[in-house]
């Protein structure tokens, strides 16, 4: 239910962005998971290409309250600002390194008391994607790890929506 919200939310967002969208910029959305307690979660991201090898941006991801023992409920908030240059492995199929910085607030409380702890750190993170282009439409996968105070890995799926005007260029960007 949560990631169905979240996506009907972000599909608005984006139909709304799109009247106001330059060229080069991009809107992604799709299901993380992280590997530290196996949080499921939402990914949302804007990104703007410079050209068509290089594109930087935002990036959050949230992950509502999950059990991760008996005991104990964790939530995270994740916020990054990333940049990719592409490299072209195949026809529409291009890789790209990561790197960015990264704050995260983490928040544990326990399921029996409801008594809550919270934690935030800033910190760097880096990685390695890939997507495969459907014309407007990029598929992309992801690996990125966080290192700071609060250390986590983070598996991302999805898809890129390319926001332009008719009649500007391609722009392959992530």
């Amino acid at each position: 239910m949560f990631f169905l919200r979240n996506s009907l939310t972000l599909f608005l967002v984006m139909n709304i962005s799109y009247s106001y969208a330059q060229e080069g910029f991009m809107l992604g959305v799709g299901p993380t998971l992280t590997s530290e307690n196996s949080l499921l979660g939402t990914n949302a991201r804007v990104y703007y290409g410079t050209s068509p090898k290089f594109c930087f941006g935002p990036e959050i991801s949230i992950f509502p309250y999950q059990k991760t023992t008996d005991e104990v409920e964790e939530r995270l908030f994740e916020a990054n600002l990333n940049a990719h240059y592409l490299f072209e492995f195949a026809h529409r199929f291009e890789v790209y390194p990561l790197t960015g910085v990264n704050y995260t607030i983490e928040n544990e409380r326990s399921a029996t008391d409801l008594e809550e702890e919270e934690h935030s750190a800033a910190g760097i993170n880096f990685g390695l994607g890939l997507h495969y282009s459907f014309g407007q439409v990029l598929v992309f996968s992801e690996f990125k790890s966080v290192v700071g105070e609060l250390n986590d890995e983070f598996f991302t799926l999805g898809a890129v929506f390319m926001l332009k005007k008719s009649g500007a260029t391609e722009n392959h960007g992530d």
